[in-house]
């Protein structure tokens, strides 16, 4: 008896190891299909990202061009990167390397989609249609990193920990994990955390007097699409631009193992002045995310100290200098004009200007100034000048101010190094 009883024992457990993948594991699709669920749904279960630096929106350059060459873009990109790279560095007044929270690959190595110079697909100029609203709300983000925070709800959502770049699914370097079950969809978002869940049944809606970081999200299926419709948004975070009024509408679609299609509208007239789309291919990593551990305040206090004494530095530059001795430095000492006379100005709002003369020559430009006090250099940024060749040139000087702030050097370097030095006197 005892012996049938460990035999019966041995076939109910075989055979609930045989039954087990039915029950839990996704049935994988045919060749004209996307892999499907038990319950015959499209399986969206996967660790989606997407690897690419297409921006949002077209740059003003390729207007009406929706593929660039491989040549322009291999320009393109290494100038989009450059200028994220000083964009960090200034807003945190530090040298910054291209990177995501550390991780050994990022989204700023990858190339464009196929081309493709924007994300946006409607309107056809691949441009989001802001209105004035709309365009303030999108600089919201730049001017909470950029100015000077009058208390923490002046600093980012994302450095506060309480929103990141979720909702809709887009590019970095932290993909999302999908979940899935007969009657929801569940999209998880490491990067600052946020989890979007999606019941896919005929529930009343929610209150809009109920308002969210990333919404209040609804979903069915349209054949085998998933449509997620999103409203309810807190006005304090924005998408592009958007305000409480945005209703986001998703469409998510399963290809094959590898690849969903990602689509979705926005709607929102108080700050778009027409509906827009965007759409692009999610990648399947089929790898493990791992936890993106936000400590509100670990670096932020440092750092905050650190932009206080930027700020301070910086300000000292504020004034008008007179030229008190030039010398060309290196192997370009014998060419050029030695000048004698200069008047060197920096205001507080970032512009300066510079004239320079001496024998029959005479240098002048004025644009942009940046003052990296990591790097100890100040940055020109030309606008225009007496010279063809100035417009748009970067000129970099390594610095050394005086503690009474009245004697200036700076010392102009190039790529073979030090090319001349100049010393200032503080004329007012």
């Amino acid at each position: 008896m005892r012996t049938l009883q460990h035999a019966l024992r041995y076939i109910v457990v075989v055979c609930g190891f045989l039954g087990l993948p039915s029950l839990v594991i996704a049935q994988p699709g045919n060749e004209t299909g996307p892999p499907r669920t038990p319950w015959g749904a499209p399986d969206l279960e996967g660790t989606w990202s997407l690897p690419t630096m297409t921006p949002m929106e077209r740059p003003a350059e390729f207007e009406g061009r929706e593929r660039i060459t491989p040549e322009e873009e291999a320009e393109f990109l290494a100038r989009r990167r450059s200028g994220i790279r000083a964009g960090l560095a200034r807003a945190l007044s530090a040298d910054f390397e291209l990177g995501d929270g550390g991780v050994d690959q990022s989204i700023y190595d990858h190339p464009l989609l196929d081309g493709r110079t924007s994300l946006v697909v409607s309107p056809e100029n691949g441009r989001i249609p802001r209105t004035d609203e709309g365009r303030y709300r999108a600089g919201m983000p730049g001017r909470r990193m950029s100015g000077i925070p009058e208390g923490p709800e002046s600093r980012a959502l994302d450095e506060r920990c309480m929103m990141g770049g979720a909702l809709p699914l887009r590019g970095s370097a932290f993909p999302a994990r999908i979940f899935q079950t007969p009657d929801h969809v569940v999209i998880h978002y490491e990067f600052i955390n946020t989890t979007v869940t999606i019941p896919i049944d005929d529930r009343p809606a929610v209150s809009n007097r109920i308002l969210q970081w990333s919404g209040t999200s609804r979903g069915f299926w349209d054949g085998d699409t998933l449509v997620v419709e999103s409203t309810n948004f807190d006005p304090r975070w924005t998408f592009a631009g958007s305000g409480s009024g945005m209703r986001l509408v998703q469409r998510l679609t399963r290809v094959d193992q590898d690849t969903m299609h990602q689509e979705y509208t926005v709607y929102d007239p108080d700050s778009f002045e027409e509906p827009w789309t965007a759409e692009y291919p999610l990648t399947n990593t089929e790898e493990p995310i791992y936890e993106f551990a936000c400590h509100e305040g670990n670096r932020s206090m440092t750092l905050l100290l650190n932009g206080a004494r930027a700020t301070e530095q910086i300000q000292r530059f504020v004034g008008a200098f007179e030229l008190s001795s030039f010398e060309r430095v290196g192997g370009g000492a014998a060419d050029g004009t030695a000048f004698t006379d200069g008047m060197l100005s920096y205001d507080a709002s970032g512009r300066a200007s510079i004239q320079l003369s001496g024998d029959s020559d005479y240098l002048a430009y004025y644009g942009d100034y940046f003052v990296n006090v990591t790097r100890k250099v100040v940055e020109h940024t030309v606008e225009d000048g007496s010279r063809a060749a100035l417009p748009d040139r970067m000129l970099i000087y390594a610095y050394e101010l005086a503690d009474d702030g009245n004697t200036l050097i700076l010392s102009l370097t190039g790529e073979d190094g030090v090319e001349s030095r100049s010393t200032w006197q503080r004329h007012r």
